[in-house]
């Protein structure tokens, strides 16, 4: 009997995984460095396989370039635990990114708190600003995250950080084909954040009063450096700002290099003027604020006008919400960075498109205003594409109906913020990136390969973008298979990093 009872209890089935709690989290979720060489950590096996697998492959990559060290966590549960809170404690505890440039960042979800959560490392918060990491999941994670498609939310959000992380990890041998929306956006965002921390540290700094005429040589040469260093950081932010206004303004038409040029002119002519007036950089700073304060003022001014001239004036409703919505994208900021009159301009700005939607069309038969239908009773003259493309939001579709000859016409209005792009196959605005596949991973002797897949979900049609994956540095597996006392892979990066703090939180 004790032999059955040995031989049965031998078969029972192992014991499941203990449920993570807000007591036990720090020691239940696996840390990815004990998974082999990981950056995954999906203890509840949220993900499939095989995202599981590409994730590894590009956050390998960009690991191995030394930009940056990106873990990903997905749990059901962590209890009562403020999410916040667990990611600060397991990136700390985990030691994620590069002890010498903090180069760490954890991305956490738990999906029962429907929570996103940013870490980052001292040596990210340059690159991936708080602002930043929130647009990212808002635009890219929360509307799978919100369908349960996890998978997709979490593959995303690698994929905008990896483009934040610019020079790219992989590159496509098809840039013409690449997005042209994403690229732009990633260019004026790091313009952005760089003027913006650069303002940020001139606004720290304490002029140095020199009270003691005996004031050491070293002293001195300390405040030139310090001196020079901020000049050049007031400089070079002055000088993205302004080829970012440039290229805010003035995209769209033939060319908005000239205006480029004349702005970055004028901050190479601050420069210059800065020796003659003898101006500090917070002088430098001021004056070149004030000029890109004159610069604003005059383009909204420029668009007021041409809005009361005679072929403005001739353009549908329809066509000056669209026109206006294109000459003000991604111009938002300017009402936190330019408050004065701005602040009071936005609010205007958007009951002015509201009410440019909101103006009945006349009829094209019998010239009546028509009436606009409700959500529901305009599916039935939409056809299924476009109830798809107002499903995933990239096009919104006003129908408005005559009562008195039941003509109908449909107004669509394209969300410039979508980054669905029109499919070659219907035609809809519906084609969205899935994933990317790892089809060769890349070894210390040769490059890899992928395909970057984008599916329409409409007619379920595949674009597939051949991308290269960098062939990895030899010198980081040269001590492969060393006694880690965590059991980390020794290619990892992640041996000593420290949350700086920073990051971001959404919910869905």
């Amino acid at each position: 009997m004790l032999l059955i009872a040995t031989v049965l209890g031998g078969c029972q089935a192992p014991e499941p995984p203990a449920r993570i709690t807000a007591d036990n989290y720090l020691t239940t979720i696996p840390d990815p460095k004990t998974l082999g060489e990981s950056y995954v950590s999906d203890p509840d096996s949220v993900l499939d396989f095989g995202t599981v697998a590409t994730l590894n492959a590009r956050l390998d990559s960009l690991d191995h370039t030394g930009r940056a060290h990106i873990d990903v966590v997905l749990v059901r549960s962590i209890g009562e635990a403020v999410p916040k809170t667990a990611a600060t404690a397991l990136f700390n505890q985990w030691k994620i990114g590069d002890k010498a440039t903090n180069n760490g960042l954890l991305m956490l979800l738990v999906l029962d708190q429907h929570r996103i959560e940013f870490e980052t490392g001292y040596g990210l918060e340059g690159d991936l600003p708080d602002a930043i990491c929130y647009r990212i999941q808002q635009q890219h994670m929360i509307a799978p995250a919100r369908d349960g498609r996890y998978d997709v939310a979490v593959q995303q959000g690698v994929a905008a950080l990896i483009r934040q992380l610019r020079p790219a990890v992989v590159t496509n041998s098809s840039p013409g084909h690449a997005s042209h929306f994403d690229s732009v956006k990633a260019r004026v965002d790091s313009l952005v954040a760089a003027q913006q921390e650069a303002m940020d540290h001139m606004f720290d700094v304490t002029p140095v009063q020199i009270e003691d005429p005996a004031v050491s040589l070293a002293e001195q040469s300390e405040d030139d450096s310090d001196s020079t260093a901020g000049f050049w950081i007031v400089s070079i932010g002055l000088f993205g700002l302004y080829l970012t206004l440039a290229y805010l303004t003035m995209r769209g038409r033939r060319s908005w290099w000239p205006q480029a040029l004349g702005l970055a002119g004028l901050a190479v002519a601050l420069v210059v003027l800065q020796g003659r007036w003898e101006l500090s950089y917070w002088g430098l700073l001021a004056v070149g604020y004030l000029l890109a304060l004159v610069y604003l003022h005059g383009y909204f001014g420029w668009l007021y006008w041409h809005s009361r001239q005679a072929d403005w004036q001739a353009l549908s409703s329809h066509e000056q919400h669209q026109q206006l919505a294109q000459t003000h994208h991604h111009l938002g900021f300017t009402a936190y960075f330019f408050p004065l009159l701005l602040a009071f301009y936005w609010p205007w700005h958007r009951r002015r498109l509201q009410a440019l939607r909101d103006t009945p069309p006349l009829c094209p038969t019998c010239l009546q205003p028509m009436l606009r239908l409700n959500a529901e009773q305009e599916k039935a003259y939409l056809a299924p594409g476009q109830q798809a493309e107002e499903n995933l939001k990239s096009i919104d579709y006003d129908v408005w109906h005559c009562p008195g000859c039941a003509t109908h016409e449909q107004l669509a209005y394209l969300n410039l913020h979508s980054s669905a792009e029109p499919c070659p196959a219907c035609q809809h605005r519906t084609l969205l990136f899935v994933e990317n596949r790892t089809v060769q991973a890349a070894t210390t002797s040769s490059s890899g390969w992928g395909w970057r897949i984008s599916r329409c979900r409409f007619c379920q049609h595949e674009e597939k973008e051949r991308y290269t994956i960098p062939q990895r540095s030899s010198s980081s597996n040269s001590s492969a298979g060393g006694s880690s006392s965590s059991g980390s892979s020794s290619s990892s990066s992640s041996s000593g990093g420290s949350s700086g703090g920073g990051g971001a939180g959404s919910s869905w």
